[in-house]
């Protein structure tokens, strides 16, 4: 027997949460292939690792100063991306959409990519300038971008323990598993 909205309204939130909670524990719970978990992870660990050697090449082989072509379309272009970035993270943000946390990721990202590069290829007085726009408007926009996704993933996931009936614990992001994913099992030696 379906339950009406009328009755739903007519529930108190304590009952609306419990019945939540009841219907989440009947629902079935994906889980993530373990093998394609690995390989994400082996590949991530290998392009980290492959990146030493790389950094190292740079660092002995680029020359110190190097004028660069497509000056102006390389910055333009960057602060398109950028700006497109930050109206895709408004637009989810309005419509509170999930992707609002990797788009507010990449749009902080994006800034202090900004900040650096503004900083170290600018000259003179400019310098200065783009010091003082990373300080004051970049790294801290950033910052708070960053501190908004980790506010959101936190409240997603309080949302989520609560309404399956799981105890709600309070761990930095850090140590919060991956829902779907079974947890590591320990070797036994």
């Amino acid at each position: 027997m379906p339950v009406t909205d009328d009755e739903l309204a007519r529930m108190s939130p304590s009952e609306r949460a419990d019945l939540a909670r009841r219907l989440t524990r009947l629902a079935p719970v994906p889980h993530a292939d373990e093998q394609a978990r690995r390989r994400f992870v082996v590949v991530v660990v290998t392009a980290a690792l492959l990146m030493i050697p790389w950094v190292a090449a740079l660092a002995w082989t680029l020359p110190p100063r190097y004028l660069a072509g497509h000056w102006r379309t390389t910055w333009v272009g960057f602060d398109l991306v950028l700006a497109a970035a930050l109206a895709v993270t408004a637009w989810a943000a309005v419509r509170r959409r999930q992707i609002v946390v990797l788009t507010a990721i990449v749009s902080a990202t994006l800034l202090a990519c900004d900040a650096w590069f503004d900083i170290m290829t600018a000259a003179g007085p400019d310098r200065w300038v783009s010091l003082a726009t990373a300080l004051l408007i970049e790294l801290p926009f950033a910052g708070w971008l960053f501190y908004v996704v980790h506010a959101l993933i936190r409240l997603s996931m309080r949302r989520m323990l609560t309404l399956s009936g799981q105890t709600v614990i309070d761990l930095p992001l850090w140590r919060m598993p991956l829902f779907g994913v079974p947890p590591r099992r320990r070797r036994r030696t």
